[in-house]
């Protein structure tokens, strides 16, 4: 959400610089500056309640989709196998049931869904996805893991300025640290999203993964996640100064890059070459990771999407002598074509939705700047 907040923020300074009419060069200070804008607390309280507003819209932009739904498509089982029911002693001592109308039409429509072939996966599309969570957990499904997130956030961030507070200790490296000590909890995140019922085991009860264990499998898949998101940084970074664009302060709303004409298409080539290297480098690192998660999930916990928990036979379970959990090379390897397709363009659509909630934002958070701005005596 911070991402949302940092647009309302340099929409309202390019409004103030907008309005301001003064005309002097900056090189001469001393000059008598024109009248600048001020807003009164009518506006602040109507950005107030807009944001407010928004906020659903937001949380299910960059979290809901962002998060649960990518997870679950990560591990989804394209292609599952099918299972028969298995007829019980009391089920063959029924009586056979009188077939109805209704049977006769489920019969008509299974057999055209075996000419057509089989589903497609429930997480390509948004809509089924959002539907079968809340079939299973009503409008929470849809937000499940949530305040374990929350908890993980608040962690990492202390944690992360705790270390950050060491002497000669860059902040990436601390970063890093921090991600590595909550492994537990974020595989714990990982299964309370996939599972078929996720309020059925909870962390504070034994809900946890083994740390040494979940150590063992993740550290690494975490590492090279890190070390994507901190290339993804730097080169965009670098791109950014080569083109000699000016860095826009969040701490300071008022430093507002001059325009200049060749601006646009400097700032289009920096968003290109970071979603490229996201898309190349961060996706594929959080598919490892998230499928080496999801292998540590309990043998006798269901999963609400279909998930292959041998990985196409390359985990042995714990009674076979396996290493119980996938290989960084065997989670790649065993994420299909069609697999890869159905997340890339997931993550489109996240990016799309993300785009439209945000200009939809500041269409309407501009207006009410416009309209309700007051002067201010440049003199006092």
């Amino acid at each position: 959400m911070s991402s949302h907040h940092h647009i309302a923020v340099v929409g309202l300074s390019v409004l103030k610089r907008s309005l301001s009419s003064n005309t002097d060069s900056p090189d001469t200070p001393d000059t008598p500056q024109g009248p600048t804008y001020n807003l009164p607390p009518l506006t602040w309280g109507l950005i107030a309640l807009i944001t407010l507003i928004f906020v659903p819209a937001f949380l299910y932009v960059s979290y809901t989709v962002k998060s649960v739904y990518t997870t679950l498509a990560i591990v989804e089982n394209p292609n599952p196998a099918a299972y028969e029911a298995v007829a019980n002693e009391e089920n063959d001592a029924a009586p056979a049931a009188v077939p109805s109308a209704d049977d006769a039409v489920a019969a008509d429509e299974e057999a055209v869904a075996d000419v057509a072939g089989p589903a497609k996966p429930v997480t390509a599309s948004l809509r089924r996805t959002y539907k079968l969570l809340r079939a299973a957990n009503g409008w929470r499904g849809n937000y499940r893991g949530f305040w374990l997130a929350v908890l993980i956030f608040i962690l990492s961030t202390v944690g992360t300025l705790v270390l950050s507070a060491i002497p000669f200790l860059p902040p990436l490296l601390a970063g890093l640290i921090i991600s590595l000590a909550l492994v537990q909890l974020q595989a714990a995140w990982v299964h309370t999203v996939i599972r078929a019922n996720p309020s059925s085991t909870s962390i504070f009860r034994g809900g946890l993964p083994p740390f040494r264990r979940t150590f063992e499998a993740t550290s690494i898949p975490t590492f090279l996640l890190w070390v994507a998101n901190v290339a993804v940084t730097l080169v965009s970074v670098a791109v950014t100064h080569a083109l000699k664009l000016d860095d826009y302060d969040v701490r300071n709303p008022n430093n507002v890059p001059q325009y200049t004409p060749d601006m646009i298409w400097k700032t289009i080539i920096v968003f290109l070459v970071a979603i490229v290297l996201v898309f190349t480098l961060t996706i594929p690192a959080n598919v490892v990771l998230i499928r080496t998660q999801a292998s540590l999930l309990p043998p006798d916990e269901d999963t609400i999407v279909p998930f292959d928990r041998s990985f196409n036979g390359t985990v042995e379970p714990a009674v076979l002598g396996g290493r119980t959990y996938v290989t960084i090379k065997d989670a790649f390897r065993t994420f299909s074509r069609a697999s890869w397709k159905r997340v890339i363009l997931l993550y489109i659509k996240l990016h799309v939705l993300s785009i439209l909630v945000n200009v939809l934002y500041v269409a309407i958070i501009v207006p009410v700047v416009l309209f309700t701005n007051t002067k201010a005596d440049p003199n006092m």
